[in-house]
């Protein structure tokens, strides 16, 4: 007999505190229970077989079975022997493994490593729920266990297997997309003002005026709402019947020549069941786009930054603050706080508290389990599809995550910009999904948000990276289009043919539709940092290439600034030039200024340098300003043009105490050493020259930076970060963020304001202005701009899907049949491709929820799988619109017949199986709970794995007692009672047992 030996493995009993040397306790089977009881019922069919038949049931006689891993003696360790041993691991899946020698058969081969792989990632997941491990060691715990759970991922992904199909989630015959293609909404809530409709509304004068512009069929009507023909008091209850009326004054005649309402468009209040508190809201139809505008409005500001606390457990979460009293005091008006969600992170955490309260009350889990059993689709036939859809309406995708359960993830804003109708555009990196746009990235992507005046999000996207991606510039063209740039070491096109980093331009309308993307395919790392539009919405961006992008551009070496013109329509390369010094040079800031030239702010070998282009010739860099050395550490941030009086303003941080253009600058403030904030003022005199006026330190004892800087007739505001107090203000956190007025004429600080949270770091990203600022529509709880956008609802827009990502369907083995995703392609289309691919042997479904249209696939009853492979490289069309990969099995194998254990290995002629591993979602053991909740999904699919190498071997005693049991008629009652009891007593011995039970039959 060969012996599976080498490697010591820990007890499946859990870990024992001796530490000398016992024999192992090996566990029964509790089907060895009715193997026994029904062999006795079988003694008489036994009597009746032929010698070869006898010999088939001595297990000495099989010379060739392999003991596995979970059967051979070895010496009880403690979980700390066990861990250390495991924590020196470099991997966990080895089939080159010595021990593994001895094991021919690929299945079983198979088994074994998964075996080991498994039982090692248990060793880590208890360790981490013990009570005694510490906090801080659980990270790297977990860091390791990833690593493991991948191997086994990949493992299961590409092993050729000839009798299992082994799945690291459950077995399925259908599979759905966890997101969906929304649902545009007529209906528009405003913000909770009251408590009383019949109140009179707090800050309301009467004698404000304010424009509902309801758009149709390309015209628009504009109608004034004057708040002083409301009729008694201004409530929400008067003040929505006076609007109605106004809207209802604007007729048409019918077809029988009498007048009636042109627009359906209604406005009501409603009432909030949770806070008892009242609002407008908008009814109106999707043919009807509704924009509110006011008379009357005050400037505002919007800062855009990134909050972490102290505490590590807590992810980076962003925020919007809102900062008025521009004129006087600045002073907070408003904060939004959000973070993209991580989906899989956050099912686990309910899993888990579902798992802690079934610990607390078993009857919480009987109960559950019971309404589970009677909701589950009967595979006999009696759930219809037609049923199916008819309850889609009530089905919940994975975007609705309970709040209770919410796992936010790391959200860092890096800049912000406002349109034309007030509507907030807020970019920056995240490792967490939006909505419907799930992230697939290995690093962060980039999202872009845009949120209405109150708060509210309208739309968000993702740029769709598999690997890793970073927004530094944003801005907003004169029709309201949004221009992000960045880079990106992830292909966003099928254009990109060159493995590099590279800058991208994406632009995205105001409504959610992507323009177009632009990707800088050269050899070099570049980069893009800056984006400004000219007159015409011709788009130039700045930053840097660390090649020639072009066979004229030319390039110095080491890092060159850069600049690219890109047309306003379609996102093609009108324009370049490289340019630089022996050093590293980057633009990081770009301006136009009123003649539609260039002007750019660079990081010249560590100097500040301003350039002014001419935009006929990008090469000609002959006038500049150097205003000095930002010192170690110093960059710039950003730069704002007032074309009005002809100036241009730079700032960000430096540890040059004197950065005064060669001392032909004046000098504001005081630098008191390290990093200080500044903000640098030139005048534009013509075309060709610039001249440093001041420059002004925004200085505390400790680390000072402004991150953003814009300005309004010479108004200066600039934002940013301290770890000191400023002058009259209050520190909170360990690092606060700060807005500041600054005097464009003489550099004069006027004012500041010190925000920030405490136990926590606030680092600013960016600063924008706006006009439509606080109204009466904000006092009403309104929003400024377009209130209903009629948003495309197709897999491009509405998830984190391109044109040109695909995915891989084979139907029983078969041919590969590439399914790719073209532009403007809905789920109907998706559903329409697999059907031709599949030949008729798949089942696709479109059905309608709440979310918008969700797509499933499932096989057919026919015996037929399909196997659904994912696209390679970065154009992965199944994670971006939330379908699993793997093994789809026909219905009766996952529910019929072949699911029961006792029919494994009984069929000499069909041996193996299919065996899910219960293994789905993003696993952790970050943290204690969770890696209890871990411990029990391990010790579940270590029992799978046993139980598939079991299947792999013809065992011929239950093949006999299944024989009898079918010709032997119903068990009698004492027996049943008996078995009854031999199964009760087994269950209470294994009881005690962490781990899975053994079987004596191999």
């Amino acid at each position: 007999m060969a012996f599976f030996g080498g490697t010591s493995f820990s007890g499946l009993f859990g870990p024992t505190q001796q530490q000398t040397f016992r024999p192992q306790i090996v566990g029964i089977d509790t089907s060895l229970i009715a193997m026994s009881v029904d062999a006795k019922m079988a003694q008489r069919s036994l009597s009746t077989l032929t010698a070869e038949q006898r010999a088939a049931f001595s297990l000495s006689g099989r010379g060739d079975a392999v003991i596995p891993p979970w059967q051979v003696p070895e010496e009880s360790k403690t979980l700390s022997q066990q861990i250390r041993e495991v924590r020196e691991l470099t991997k966990f899946i080895d089939l080159k493994a010595d021990d593994l020698d001895a094991v021919g058969d690929a299945d079983k081969k198979a088994t074994f490593a998964l075996y080991k792989a498994l039982n090692n990632l248990r060793v880590l997941a208890e360790y981490a729920s013990q009570d005694s491990t510490s906090t801080s060691s659980l990270s790297r715990l977990n860091d390791q266990f990833q690593a493991g759970l991948d191997e086994v991922r990949d493992f299961l992904s590409t092993a050729d297997l000839e009798k299992l199909d082994l799945f690291l989630g459950d077995k399925e015959y259908k599979t759905e997309a966890t997101t969906r293609l929304g649902k545009n909404s007529s209906e528009s809530n405003g913000s909770l003002i009251t408590t009383d409709p019949n109140a009179a509304i707090d800050g309301l004068v009467g004698d404000e005026v304010f424009t509902i512009s309801v758009t149709k069929s390309g015209e628009t009507d504009d109608i004034q709402v004057d708040l002083s023909g409301v009729s008694g008091t201004l409530s929400l209850n008067n003040i929505k019947d006076y609007i109605n009326t106004q809207i209802e004054a604007l007729t048409i005649l019918d077809s029988n020549g009498d007048p009636t309402p042109k627009h359906l468009t209604r406005f009501d209040v409603r009432r909030d069941g949770d806070s008892g508190k009242y609002s407008l809201q908008i009814d109106g139809t999707i043919t009807e786009e509704v924009t509110l505008s006011a008379a009357v409005t005050t400037p505002t500001l919007y800062v855009a930054s990134a909050v972490s606390q102290l505490d590590d457990d807590f992810a980076v979460t962003s925020r919007i603050t809102e900062i008025n009293g521009l004129d006087g005091t600045l002073a907070i008006d408003d904060v939004t706080s959000f973070s993209g969600i991580d989906y899989e992170a956050s099912a686990v955490k309910e899993q888990v508290a579902e798992q802690e309260d079934d610990d607390l009350d078993p009857k919480i889990a009987s109960l559950r389990d019971k309404l589970l059993a009677e909701s589950k689709e009967d595979v006999t036939g009696t759930s219809s599809d037609d049923e199916e859809e008819d309850s889609a309406d009530n089905e919940l995708s994975i975007t609705n995550v309970n709040s209770d359960y919410q796992v936010n993830a790391d959200t860092t804003a890096s800049r912000v910009a406002v349109d034309s109708e007030g509507g907030i555009y807020v970019v920056g990196t995240s490792d967490g999904s939006f909505g419907h746009q799930l992230n697939t990235a290995s690093g962060e992507d980039v999202f872009l948000t845009k949120f209405d005046t109150e708060g509210n999000v309208v739309f968000s996207r993702l740029l769709g990276v598999a690997g890793d991606a970073d927004a530094y510039g944003i801005t907003v063209d004169s029709e309201d289009n949004v221009i992000v740039v960045g880079k990106t070491d992830s292909e966003l096109s099928t254009s990109d043919v060159i493995d590099s980093t590279d800058a991208f331009v994406t632009k995205i309308s105001k409504r959610g539709d992507e323009v177009f993307r632009y990707q800088l395919d050269t050899f070099g790392e570049s980069a893009a940092y800056s984006v400004a539009v000219d007159s015409n919405n011709d788009i130039y961006v700045g930053g840097y290439t660390k090649s020639a992008i072009s066979s004229t551009s030319g390039f110095t070496g080491g890092q060159d600034a850069m600049i690219l013109k890109l047309s306003g329509s379609d996102g093609s390369l009108q324009d370049s030039s490289v340019f630089g010094t022996s050093g590293n040079d980057v633009i990081k800031g770009i301006a136009i200024d009123g003649n539609d030239d260039i002007v750019v702010a660079v990081e010249e070998g560590g100097d500040a340098v301003v350039y002014r282009l001419d935009a006929t010739d990008l090469s000609d860099t002959t006038n500049f300003l150097n205003m000095g050395s930002l010192g170690t550490g110093g960059s710039i941030q950003g730069i704002a043009i007032d074309n009005t009086n002809s100036d241009v303003y730079i700032a960000g941080v430096t540890t040059n105490s004197a950065l005064d253009a060669s001392g032909t600058a004046t000098v504001v403030g005081t630098a008191e050493g390290g990093f200080e904030g500044f903000v640098s003022a030139l005048s534009l005199n013509g075309k060709s020259n610039l001249k440093a006026e001041s420059t002004t330190y925004l200085s505390t004892s400790g680390t000072d930076r402004i991150n953003d800087v814009v300005v309004v007739d010479q108004v200066v505001y600039v934002a940013g970060s301290t770890a000191g107090t400023l002058s009259g203000e209050t520190a909170r956190g360990s690092v606060d963020a700060f807005v500041a007025r600054v005097d464009g004429k003489t550099g004069a600080l006027e004012d500041m304001e010190q925000y920030g949270e405490g136990l926590s770091k606030s680092a600013v990203g960016g600063l924008a202005f706006t006009t439509q600022g606080n109204s009466v529509l904000e006092t009403l709880g309104l929003p400024t701009g377009t209130v209903n956008i009629d948003e495309t609802l197709d897999i491009q827009t509405q998830t984190s899907a391109k044109e040109g990502d695909f995915f891989y369907i084979s139907v029983d083995g078969g041919t590969k049949k590439k399914i790719t995703l073209s532009d403007g392609d809905t789920f109907d289309d998706l559903k329409r491709k697999l059907r031709i691919a599949g030949f008729g042997k798949i089942d696709v479904d479109v059905a309608s929820t709440a979310e918008g249209d969700k797509l499933t696939i499932s096989t057919l009853d026919d015996g037929v799988s399909i196997d659904l492979l994912p696209g390679t490289g970065d154009r992965d069309l199944l994670e971006r619109i939330g379908l699993e990969p793997g093994k789809l099995l026909p219905k009766n194998e996952v529910f019929g017949l072949g699911d029961d254990e006792e029919e494994d290995g009984t069929d000499p002629d069909n041996l193996g199986g299919a065996f899910g591993l219960g293994l789905k979602g993003e696993l952790h053991i970050k943290d204690k709970a969770t890696a209890k909740y871990v411990l029990s999904l391990f010790d579940g699919a270590i029992s799978s794995v046993q139980r598939a190498f079991r299947s792999l071997e013809y065992n011929p005693l239950k093949a006999l007692i299944k024989e009898g049991r079918s010709t032997q008629g119903t068990v009698p009652a004492h027996l049943q009672a008996q078995l009854a009891n031999f199964q009760t007593g087994l269950a209470r011995l294994q009881s005690g047992a962490s781990s899975p039970s053994l079987s004596l039959f191999v």
